[in-house]
């Protein structure tokens, strides 16, 4: 990590938006520079969001998964007590690819915990899609582009919630989604995903 100094596979600090939402904690197996495509991060990264692979997200799932019982163990929380929710890819992505990353890397996830599957707690309802847009641009187009599903964030109070993304650049789509289920009052909001985008000043 460029601010720690720990490995970032065991850095859990969180980027600057997800900590303004109540995300204090991001957990994370790597890093990754789009623009070194030929990079082994990046080459798993590109197959996680071109081919749908139920392999590829059940090893993720695998690697992911002990840092978060490792995190449960330090908050004093157990998997009864904890609800994994991903965030939704938009309707153009989903046309385009036909399958959600996110939602199965969650489903992996919940499967390896030994936790039930998860239900969408948050839904799309709009948005273009983020990698078009600018830092400033994501956060507006993230923050609308989200809602609660009411009859599923009603059971959120007091549980240990983490949010499942595959990649978090600016950490605007999982800003967006905390704000969206902070008002059914969770006891925890952590996040976990497979890469962070390098810094613009390290590449």
């Amino acid at each position: 990590c460029h601010c720690c100094g720990y490995p970032v596979e065991d850095c859990k600090r969180s980027v600057p938006m997800l900590a303004r939402h109540g995300v204090d904690t991001l957990l994370k197996l790597t890093e990754y520079d789009p623009q070194k495509p030929q990079s082994v991060a990046s080459r798993m990264i590109f197959k996680l969001k071109d081919k749908e692979s139920a392999e590829l997200h059940a090893y993720l799932a695998c690697e992911l998964a002990p840092k978060i019982e490792e995190q449960l163990v330090r908050l004093g929380q157990t998997r009864e007590n904890t609800v994994l929710v991903w965030a939704p890819r938009s309707k153009k992505s989903l046309r385009e690819r036909g399958f959600d990353q996110s939602k199965g890397l969650c489903t992996a996830l919940a499967r390896e915990l030994g936790m039930p599957k998860p239900t969408q707690t948050v839904r799309r309802t709009g948005g273009t899609v983020q990698k078009m847009l600018g830092g400033e641009q994501r956060a507006k187009n993230a923050f609308s582009a989200f809602e609660a599903v009411p009859k599923h964030c009603a059971s959120l109070k007091g549980k240990c919630v983490i949010l499942v993304d595959d990649v978090v650049t600016t950490g605007s789509t999982l800003s967006a989604v905390a704000a969206k289920i902070k008002p059914f009052k969770p006891g925890h909001i952590l996040a976990a995903c497979i890469a962070v985008d390098v810094p613009l000043e390290r590449r």
